[in-house]
């Protein structure tokens, strides 16, 4: 999902299902939460109807989230098929840029519409290109018209267009549905490392844990993953060891670096029966410590799962964002049938129009046809008018923001607080820098 536009096609596709009781999605980490009824409906229902909205599902989980590792091998994933698809974008494309000068500056090129028109194919119908008519598509037969359906009429009418070339004189235009997939993928791959790199600042704290915990298993002392502990395990806490996971002293007293969790740089008193959190350093004597919360339960998960429910949290100018955006696209195509019909049927009336942009624009031609003026007129309106950026201005802004305050150790709880923050004019902090409830 790389939009909130994105987001409501999948939970509204998701509670047509019988059974459905509650969607929630979450652009941040690409998760959708579904609450359903198993005697009415099941997980595989669940998933063709993502898919039928023309999503894949990368990862289902019945009874709990995925885990920090399960998300980084998704969102690694994510980002290396952008990648991927914007090399095969980028690679043809540029060369077709290169050609085109060399022919429009220099010389004719000998089969130019015949290389460019091989260049520009996999770009436009291929690996990107053939996602983004395929969500385009899935998106129209789902009565909703998202951003891919600008795209996708901005770059394949173009290029069908410019095939007529090979049987009657005209412009192509296939460089423009080159260029325009090119700066879509572009786009997305941005978009898909911004998110990426915030997403893995939130669970930074994650990593800075213990990887394995010394357990008393039948009186001898057993090192075992983090991931195999369970609650009532005694671990064994060594001076200058990390906590490995939430728990209660049973034996031992110490003092504890818990930084990390509180922002106090001076170390806690600890002893029996005291609270400790995991990934807090045990400064000095040895700690038996009887886990009381493991995986999900501990207190970091806790934190990274509230930052992350910020990241997916809409804040009050979003909701005004996305009626503007349900209403944007089918106005844009619109808009862009009326520029075209405009040209056509006033093409006189607006010809000096185009005298006056070739005396400093090159690339016009005021000798043109009134349908190839209305056609390149109809597709920049479809391109320059794509409202990719208001759909993920603000989303964005939250999910970098506060990533960008997880690597400096601020973890902000709500989206609709970093709205609020633009008002606040003095933050009072205490003697040790901290600020404190």
């Amino acid at each position: 999902m790389g939009s909130d536009h994105c987001a409501g096609l999948v939970s509204t596709s998701l509670m047509r299902l019988d059974g459905v009781a509650d969607v929630g999605t979450n652009i941040a980490n690409h998760r959708v939460t579904v609450s359903f009824d198993p005697a009415r409906t099941d997980t595989a229902s669940l998933r063709a109807a993502i898919e039928r909205a023309g999503y894949e599902v990368a990862a289902l989980d019945e009874t709990k989230p995925a885990s920090a590792a399960q998300e980084g091998d998704v969102e690694e994933r994510y980002l290396a098929v952008a990648g991927k698809r914007l090399w095969i974008a980028a690679v043809p494309t540029t060369a077709i840029m290169a050609i085109m000068a060399l022919h429009m500056f220099w010389q004719p090129i000998p089969f130019y519409l015949t290389v460019v028109a091989l260049l520009a194919f996999p770009v436009v119908f291929l690996y990107g290109g053939l996602a983004t008519h395929r969500s385009a598509w899935l998106s129209l037969t789902n009565r909703t018209a998202n951003m891919d359906v600008l795209i996708s009429m901005g770059s394949l009418p173009p290029y069908l267009i410019g095939l007529v070339g090979f049987v009657y004189p005209m412009t192509s235009f296939i460089e423009m549905a080159a260029t325009i997939m090119t700066f879509h993928m572009l786009g997305r791959y941005l978009e898909t490392r911004a998110k990426g790199r915030a997403s893995q600042a939130i669970k930074r704290p994650i990593t800075m844990g213990a990887k394995t915990a010394a357990v008393l298993r039948d009186g001898a002392e057993v090192e075992v993953p983090i991931a195999e502990l369970s609650k009532g395990d005694i671990m064994v806490v060594r001076p200058g060891a990390k906590v490995p996971t939430d728990g209660e002293i049973v034996e031992g007293a110490s003092h504890l670096d818990e930084s990390i969790a509180t922002g106090e740089s001076v170390p806690v008193e600890k002893g029996p029966g005291d609270a400790v959190i995991g990934a807090t350093i045990n400064k000095e004597g040895m700690l038996k410590v009887r886990a009381t919360k493991v995986g999900a339960e501990t207190f970091l998960s806790q934190v990274i799962r509230l930052v992350e429910e910020a990241q997916g949290s809409k804040v009050p100018i979003q909701e005004f964002a996305d009626r503007l955006t349900a209403r944007f696209v089918p106005a844009v195509i619109l808009v862009s049938l009326g520029s075209f019909a405009l040209w056509l049927v006033f093409s006189e009336s607006l010809r000096p129009v185009l005298l006056w942009g070739a005396a400093f624009l090159p690339w016009v031609d005021p000798e043109l046809s009134p349908l190839m003026v209305g056609i390149l007129s109809a597709v920049a309106v479809l391109v320059i008018a794509c409202p990719c950026a208001l759909g993920l201005a603000t989303p964005t802004a939250i999910m970098v923001g506060s990533g960008l305050g997880a690597e400096r150790g601020v973890l902000i709880r709500s989206g609709e607080a970093i709205q609020t923050l633009k008002d606040i004019r003095a933050v009072v902090l205490d003697k040790t820098g901290t600020i404190t409830q």
